[in-house]
């Protein structure tokens, strides 16, 4: 990354040109009559010049407004804003009754006081991911952000930071890294929660994001751009409980006009009190907004996030039992002429599994879930994800060239290990 200072814009200043010299010569004493002359009218009128230069300037200073520094914004005061009745005790002295809205109405934090408090719970996040390509494998570097939950060592970040994440690199507020494993994920929630071996954490203090109301003051906190740890930005909620379709997936969050930038995902969102509200996870990606952050409320990912702290998966998730592979069918019209379809190929059935029981077997290709094409595993796991044990959903599978469609009640997805 590049910086440039801000340079100052200057400006040129024209010079009034010299006056000329006269060369008429003049005689002695009509060049001393002309200057005893001259001094009486110089003084007579520098008396009358210096007292209208004086009357202006002091009318131009008697007409400029008083100027005084304009203070930076400031938390609102620490009192519950619930009715007027209520601010007028406040006002008063006496105990006003606060309303359980999650924040701490205890105390007034300043911007300061909430990035001092929440900042050491954010870390700094590096992953190497191995990808391959036409038959090479390389190493590909990312970066992100993640909050600690617990003193030792569990931490939550966004799924998206860590899929497929070969080595995993945590960083702390006080610079000590860790080598960091990854307990497990939720990729439909977009959470996932890695842990290192360490003690004496500083955790972040959960709050109830279900309270937030627009126009709250809340601080990012990430790591921009993989190189800017614990760097802080405020902002308002702007929004609640927006459906948004984060890379074809649709989530409701949280929108805030806190700068977001890449390596803020898995970051923290607080609110005036300090406490964690919201997983920093998505921008608006178009070169033409501005202060469009998103976060995932944390009301709406607790359960998910004690699952994953507990068994490392989600309780209750979707299985269909099968192992599939990717495959492509060509068909041939003639010499020059053919079409291809992508979908998956079953390649083994678990048994006893909802694939099992619904008559899917080893060699069936999967068409479509509920009339939802399937063209590769990635796009039948995304659809998979969507439901949870029990539900039902029509699969479409191909099988000697016939298709047919079959009633799946999906079973609970286990990981193996």
């Amino acid at each position: 990354m590049e910086y440039s200072y801000v340079n100052p814009e200057w400006k040129q200043r024209q010079q009034e040109p010299k006056k000329q010299k006269n060369g008429v010569r003049v005689g002695l004493a009509v060049l001393l009559s002309c200057v005893m002359m001259a001094t009486v009218i110089g003084l007579f009128a520098g008396v009358l010049i210096a007292n209208r230069y004086l009357a202006d300037r002091s009318a131009v200073v008697e007409t400029l407004p008083e100027t005084t520094e304009t203070p930076l914004v400031t938390i609102a005061p620490a009192v519950a804003p619930n009715t007027a009745d209520e601010a007028e005790k406040a006002a008063d002295g006496t105990s006003a009754e606060t309303v359980s809205t999650g924040f701490s109405y205890d105390g007034q934090y300043t911007r300061a006081q909430v990035i001092e408090l929440a900042a050491p719970s954010v870390v700094g996040i590096d992953t190497v991911v191995p990808i391959t390509y036409w038959g090479q494998t390389y190493a590909q570097t990312g970066s992100g952000s993640g909050v600690i939950l617990t003193s030792d060592g569990y931490i939550a970040t966004c799924a998206h930071v860590v899929d497929g994440a070969e080595t995993i690199v945590v960083t702390l507020n006080d610079d000590t890294s860790y080598n960091a494993t990854l307990v497990g994920e939720d990729k439909r929630n977009d959470i996932a929660i890695i842990k290192v071996e360490a003690e004496n954490l500083v955790a972040a203090e959960i709050g109830e994001s279900d309270m937030v109301t627009v126009g709250e003051d809340v601080i990012a906190i990430g790591n921009p751009l993989g190189e800017l740890r614990g760097t802080a930005t405020s902002g308002i909620i702007s929004a609640l409980r927006r459906a948004v379709i984060v890379e074809g997936t649709e989530m409701e969050l949280m929108q805030t006009d806190a700068a977001i930038s890449p390596g803020n995902s898995g970051g923290g969102l607080f609110n005036a009190s300090g406490k964690l509200i919201g997983i920093v996870n998505a921008k608006a990606s178009s070169s033409n907004a501005e202060g469009l952050g998103f976060a995932i409320p944390v009301n709406n990912v607790l359960k998910e996030i004690n699952d994953l702290l507990n068994f490392g998966y989600i309780k209750g998730r979707a299985s269909l039992g099968v192992t599939t592979q990717n495959r492509t069918i060509r068909s041939d019209y003639g010499f020059w002429s053919y079409s291809s379809t992508t979908c998956v190929q079953v390649t083994a059935v678990s048994e006893g599994g909802a694939a099992d029981a619904a008559g899917i077997r080893a060699g069936d290709l999967i068409i479509a879930v509920n009339g939802t094409r399937v063209t590769s595993n990635s796009v039948l796991s995304d659809l998979i994800s969507a439901y949870n044990a029990g539900d039902t959903a029509t699969i479409t599978i191909q099988r000697n060239g016939q298709q047919s469609d079959l009633s799946v009640t999906f079973g609970e997805y286990v990981p193996a290990n």
